[in-house]
């Protein structure tokens, strides 16, 4: 079996090693560097690269429906393009990706046959591992990496094609921001769990306080393929890996201070995590089995946790994002690496899982994010490795 950490990318990036003594979580209030940037609308990929924007259509044998459409040219670079979707009050979708072409952060919103992007952070060598929600007043806001200078990025949306910029995270000589996951709580504060390479930690940061104050949450060599999600208590709940035992982790502050625990030890399992919070304040979490190739999803809470396999065929998994519908149901959107196919796995009845081939057309399914609307219609964004092009999907 092949590990899948081979699909991803990242450059390799020299820093000052320094050394940090843990004697449990430390907070810093972390110094702040914003630009404010004005970006032009394009209803083109912005660059003159044509691609096919034909619509596809795929019928599963359950009966569903998705329409599938080429959206904007990310370039002819290997690697991942961090794709992020979330959508806004009417259901309308909205994803943040990194742009090999230009390496700048980008966002391209709209629907099916009409679609906008916009340059979010346009300094060059900016944007990967972006992480998009969407707050109670419609405004995306992103959380990214940012390797120009090896710190955790942060964009506010001001306006159409208008954007604040801001570098939250960029301790001396460290390099962090790598993973990076945001969530919005019921106040409007925002959360983001991250990791730092330097120091091999996981980390989290937070604006509840009026500034940015940074945690180290776990480590050493773990906090890598890190997912937050808020629950309706305004805690925080964290998936990760533990990359020396092949462990999933989770880690929440429901208690006051920072509690952490193994969820799966059939190592090596938890990489590529998502992790989404119910409103009976359950957790749920997909993640890939790279040991057995397989797509796996634990839900519970601390100290309580069940563990099943949803897909079994093939080498399949990797790359996956969940969400879960108005009944509590989840849903996982998850990359087929066998076949180089796009996949969604749903559950309808609390038991049984149904996994089916939603874009078959080339090799696609990489970084994908998942969304399910107030319809409980699935919307997906991810990667078309074979033609260099951020894509969507979306159920009729």
């Amino acid at each position: 079996m092949t590990v899948m950490l081979k699909k991803f990318f990242w450059p390799v990036l020299v820093a000052l090693i320094a050394t940090i003594a843990l004697g449990g979580c430390e907070d810093a209030i972390v110094p702040t560097t914003t630009t404010t940037s004005t970006s032009t609308s394009s209803s083109s990929s912005m660059t003159s690269t044509s691609f096919s924007t034909t619509t596809s259509t795929i019928i599963t044998p359950a009966g569903l429906t998705f329409v599938s459409q080429n959206v904007a040219y990310t370039g002819t670079y290997t690697g991942n393009i961090y794709a992020s979707l979330a959508l806004n009050s009417h259901n309308q979708p909205r994803m943040s990706y990194y742009s090999r072409f230009f390496q700048t952060l980008q966002y391209t919103y709209g629907t099916i046959n009409s679609w906008t992007t916009e340059v979010v952070d346009g300094i060059s060598d900016t944007g990967q591992y972006s992480s998009m929600a969407i707050d109670s007043s419609g405004k995306a806001r992103i959380s990214y990496y940012i390797p120009r200078v090896s710190g955790l990025g942060y964009a506010a949306q001001t306006g159409i094609a208008s954007w604040t910029a801001t570098i939250i995270d960029q301790p001396t000589g460290i390099d962090v921001g790598y993973f990076s996951s945001l969530a919005i709580d019921t106040n409007g504060y925002l959360h983001i769990a991250y990791y730092d390479w330097t120091n091999k930690q996981l980390k989290y940061t937070t604006n509840k306080s009026g500034s940015w104050v940074a945690t180290v949450i776990d480590g050493p060599n773990k906090g890598k393929y890190c997912s937050i999600a808020m629950d309706s208590n305004n805690y925080a709940h964290i998936a990760y890996y533990d990359e020396p035992n092949g462990y999933l982790l989770y880690a929440t502050n429901k208690l006051g201070s920072w509690s952490k625990e193994n969820i799966d030890v059939h190592s090596p399992v938890g990489q590529t995590t998502s992790i989404v919070v119910d409103t009976s304040n359950m957790v749920h979490i997909s993640y890939y089995d790279s040991l057995l190739g397989d797509l796996k999803y634990a839900y519970g809470s601390l100290g309580m946790w069940t563990v099943r396999q949803v897909d079994l065929t093939g080498d399949v998994g990797a790359q996956s994002s969940i969400d879960l519908d108005s009944n509590g149901e989840p849903h996982i959107s998850y990359y087929d690496a066998t076949n180089g196919y796009l996949k969604y796995a749903y559950r309808t009845d609390g038991m049984t899982w149904t996994t089916a081939v939603v874009d078959n057309s080339g090799n696609v399914g990489q970084d994908t994010s998942l969304k399910i609307d107030s319809n409980n219609k699935a919307h997906i964004a991810y990667y078309n490795g074979t033609s260099y092009l951020l894509k969507y999907s979306v159920q009729q």
